[in-house]
């Protein structure tokens, strides 16, 4: 079950939704099993400084779709509506109602391989990894579309936009660029990692026909027919492109154009990490120094084994996992 919020101008509605299999044409849909309205606290009962009651309506409305504890159901879909206090309270246990991952089975794989659409795969490779050349998309672990595997379009779409929050609006640009895949549209060199070089008129109309493609697709939506303009899920992309301005990079313009008059001259600039040194040594158990000095071999070894235990999908921490990423990327490229 998942929480989906609905905008109706400046007000918001919420209800409780539950992708089921649809036998009939054997894709994902959902359902809704309660309609929230305006303000979910109107269906808790607070006694005491920090004891939350959920009514017996709500309760009973999520008991015919689950044989979990509607409570620990409710606590975590609701847990931005509960006072500050029972939150407190509850932060302070170790939460042991979910699932432990299991590993991914052969079936497993062929359902993700036919489930998981390509504008989701681009969409967490950009999310993960922030790269706007996406040229080692399918070399991603399964492991990484665990989170949209066996759910609706629609518990997909709220899922991803959680995610897209992290963004800066100065990077919607350049997301959008890489999920619609639109240097497929461009000949130059420079296509699959630099969009500010090519003229953003064209992008722009390129961007509106890959859209308007992806909305007519009946894959991609798992058959949710019925709508004669952009589906609801599909419009953030409009505002992200046309709302916002690109992030002004601090070499900007004349970076850009130097390149595009003399780029085969071009060089990157050095790189450098904006990771504190302490936190590079937590990371890595080395400082940057150290880092520096290791062959390729054993900084890749000293990589992967880091990658492993901070790695979400592991139980890790997803920032460190970031900038262990950020970190050995801009090591590879002294190495020997």
């Amino acid at each position: 079950m998942y929480l989906a919020t609905i905008t109706h101008g400046a007000s918001k509605s919420y209800q409780i939704r539950q992708s089921y299999l649809n036998t009939e044409n054997n894709t994902f849909q959902h359902r809704i099993i309660f309609d929230l309205g305006e303000n979910p606290s109107d269906y808790m009962e607070n006694l005491g400084e920090v004891v939350v009651f959920f009514s017996s309506e709500l309760e009973n409305a999520i008991s015919k779709y689950t044989q979990t504890d509607p409570d620990t159901i409710l606590e975590k879909l609701l847990w931005d509506f509960l006072p500050w206090e029972t939150r407190e309270r509850l932060s302070r246990f170790n939460r042991t109602d979910y699932d432990i991952p299991k590993p991914i089975s052969e079936n497993d794989r062929a359902e993700i391989s036919r489930q998981i659409h390509i504008f989701d795969r681009r969409r967490l490779y950009y999310l993960y990894y922030g790269a706007i050349d996406q040229s080692k998309l399918f070399s991603m672990r399964e492991t990484v579309f665990r989170p949209l595997f066996r759910q609706s379009r629609d518990e997909r779409e709220y899922h991803l936009t959680q995610m897209e929050h992290r963004l800066e609006p100065g990077e919607y640009r350049n997301y959008i660029y890489a999920i619609f895949n639109l240097h497929t549209h461009f000949t130059v060199s420079y296509a699959t990692f630099l969009p500010e070089a090519l003229p953003q008129d064209q992008i722009a109309d390129y961007f509106l026909e890959e859209l308007c493609e992806l909305n007519s697709s009946r894959f991609f939506l798992q058959f949710d027919e019925g709508r004669g303009s952009l589906h609801p899920h599909l419009r953030r992309y409009l505002y992200m492109f046309f709302d916002f301005s690109p992030r002004n990079r601090t070499f900007g313009n004349d970076f850009v154009r130097q390149f595009i008059n003399n780029h085969r001259t071009f060089r990157w600039p050095e790189k450098r990490t904006e990771v504190s040194s302490e936190r590079i040594l937590e990371i890595f158990g080395y400082n940057f120094d150290e880092l520096k000095k290791m062959n390729k071999k054993t900084l890749t070894r000293l990589y992967r084994k880091k990658a492993l235990e901070l790695h979400p999908d592991q139980g890790g921490d997803q920032e460190k996992f970031v900038e262990l990423t950020e970190i050995y990327s801009i090591l590879q490229k002294g190495q020997p």
